[in-house]
């Protein structure tokens, strides 16, 4: 009896033994990169890169195993692939896309196409242990096209606010030097005595003449100068960590405690000094003709 009960316990050990070790050398995929269902890969080098739970690197299975693996695309072509060994990691592999089969350097990878590789079941690893079941790994390639088009469309958009930009600048620069020759002209001395007699025309009439000018150019001045103003002042301030913030509308800059000067001021005071000139000259002119 007691021998018996020796032999079960010596069978239920060597069981469980061959069982675990059977468990133990059991072939499975650990890790694949493009995994499953995986969207946007590149198409450019077309790749699978698996990982085993035990060595693959034997080269006597190699041959043997680059047969067990099959690339397709969903129209059910199938592409010429390589399987690569790692020297560095025994357990990984990487089945590429064969680019050395290309006619015309015309690739068989598309883009947002549907790529499936295929895993026999026979495929073995060093110890000479099998998958044991057909295994498949499924991705998508990049809409090259469709990225193409957004790429093309986000380049339309900032050359057109460039050009937008640059125009505006352009713009302002000329209102800019059209005030400063205003401005030029304002300030140039005149002598209504020196041109009526380089005219032969009457003082009158060269007086008269002159105010209608400084009159236009005046007005020219003012919608100017209110134009750069309002386009000064129309800047808002974006919110950023500093503390400053957005302000709701357009303020003068002396709102915030700027002394800078728009212009505008400047004009009007010496519009009044022309004005105050011209009366003197009036004056003096009807002083003489008496």
């Amino acid at each position: 009896m007691r021998k018996t009960i020796t032999r079960l316990c010596l069978i239920v050990v060597l069981i469980v033994l061959f069982t675990g070790s059977a468990f133990a050398d059991s072939l499975e995929i650990v890790e694949q990169y493009p995994t499953d269902g995986q969207k946007n890969t590149s198409v450019e080098n077309l790749s699978v890169k698996l990982t085993f739970n035990n060595p693959v690197s034997s080269e006597a299975n190699r041959d043997a195993n680059a047969a067990c693996f099959k690339l397709t695309d969903t129209e059910g072509t199938e592409l010429p692939i390589k399987v690569y060994y790692s020297p560095k990691n025994e357990k990984q592999i990487l089945v590429l896309y064969d680019t050395s089969t290309m006619e015309n350097n015309k690739s068989l990878v598309k883009g947002d196409m549907t790529y499936t590789l295929s895993i026999s079941g026979d495929f073995k690893d060093d110890n000479g242990n099998t998958l044991g079941s057909d295994r498949t790994v499924s991705f998508s390639t990049l809409n090259q096209a469709f990225n193409t088009r957004i790429y093309l469309i986000m380049m339309a958009v900032m050359m057109v606010a460039m050009i937008g930009i640059s125009s505006r600048q352009a713009r302002k620069q000329v209102d800019k030097d059209e005030a400063a020759d205003l401005a030029a002209q304002r300030d140039a001395a005149f002598n209504p005595y020196k041109e009526a007699k380089r005219t032969g025309k009457p003082v009158e009439e060269i007086i008269a003449q002159h105010e209608k000018e400084v009159a236009k150019r005046e007005a020219r001045a003012a919608k100017l100068a209110a134009k750069l103003g309002n386009d000064e002042e129309e800047e808002e301030e974006e919110e950023i960590p500093s503390g400053n913030h957005r302000v709701k509308g357009p303020r003068p800059i002396a709102a915030a405690g700027g002394k800078y000067i728009t212009g505008r001021a400047a004009l009007a005071e010496a519009q009044r000094a022309e004005e105050e000139r011209l009366a003197r000259r009036r004056a003096n002119a009807k002083k003489k003709r008496r």
